[in-house]
């Protein structure tokens, strides 16, 4: 693991929020009060190569059996550009994180246990499992040609398979028990003094308060007055859709351009073989073949 310093901006807001709980939104309005970077899921969904490797010898150093400790510097390593994180993979460190950035605030996001088990049945597993043919084998034919998909998908195998450890889509209780036990541990292992249970529709009114900053303000367009900013809203269930359909296009792109690169290279490597064959036979029979 990391044994450099690389935290270059103080940590000063944790979010213990998982999947579909309002990240993205959270993310948007925490940048918004002056907390960036702050890290999400989108950053790996961006930059896999880089980021799932980092993430991936956390989850199996922390949720694998025995395969190493997680330290300070490890974080600073992966985080240390950003001020503020939500989301998972980060929330599933939430306690560790607060522990470890003793002067960061903590955010519990909150969601209804089944209201989030069944956002995450609408949008994420109907992403990750698709049931069509045709989006399995361009599921295929990415893993085969992308790297990037490659490089997401080990990533969640080892989120699913070490830091979940549950069907999402047969074993609803077994999800639901890990969501609130998840939440049970902020709770019982983060201060109180440290943190404030939130929800996404409370608007910037509480976050503000807390975090100690004053709300957005923007200009009507009407009156000329300054009011309240609209919060964030981001990322419901058709626009997680949509940009997930988006990213599939992005990688069927990449995926064909790798074809077409390999196979390009394919032909000259045979030219390339065909004329040292033809070069070879001249010379050893004296004559153009």
């Amino acid at each position: 693991m990391a044994n450099t310093p690389d935290r270059v901006v103080p940590m000063r807001v944790i979010v213990c929020g998982v999947q579909r709980t309002g990240t993205l939104s959270m993310r948007i309005a925490l940048e918004q009060l002056g907390f960036s970077n702050c890290y999400h899921m989108q950053d790996i969904l961006e930059n896999p190569q880089q980021e799932a490797p980092k993430w991936i010898r956390l989850i199996e150093a922390h949720f694998g059996d025995g395969k190493g400790t997680i330290s300070k510097a490890d974080f600073d390593a992966v985080l240390g550009h950003c001020q503020s994180c939500v989301d998972v993979p980060p929330a599933l460190f939430g306690v560790e994180l607060a522990a470890m950035y003793p002067e960061a605030k903590v955010i519990i996001l909150n969601r209804a246990p089944e209201d989030w088990y069944c956002s995450v049945s609408e949008s994420i597993m109907t992403s990750v499992r698709p049931t069509s043919r045709l989006a399995k084998l361009g599921m295929l034919f990415c893993f085969a040609f992308d790297p990037a998909t490659r490089a997401f998908a080990q990533f969640g195998r080892a989120m699913s398979g070490l830091a979940f450890r549950y069907d999402h889509r047969t074993e609803k209780k077994k999800a639901i028990a890990w969501y609130t036990s998840t939440y049970q541990r902020f709770r019982d292992e983060i201060p109180e003094e440290r943190r404030i249970e939130y929800e996404i529709q409370e608007g910037w009114g509480p976050l503000c308060a807390y975090l100690q900053v004053p709300v957005p303000m923007v200009r009507d367009g009407e009156t000329g007055e300054m009011v309240e900013a609209p919060f964030p809203r981001a990322n419901d269930r058709e626009t997680f859709k949509k940009n997930q359909a988006k990213g599939r296009e992005k990688a069927l792109r990449r995926a064909r351009n790798n074809l077409l690169v390999g196979v390009g290279r394919m032909v000259l490597m045979a030219a390339a073989g065909y004329a040292g064959y033809v070069v070879w036979k001249t010379r050893l029979g004296g004559r153009w073949i």
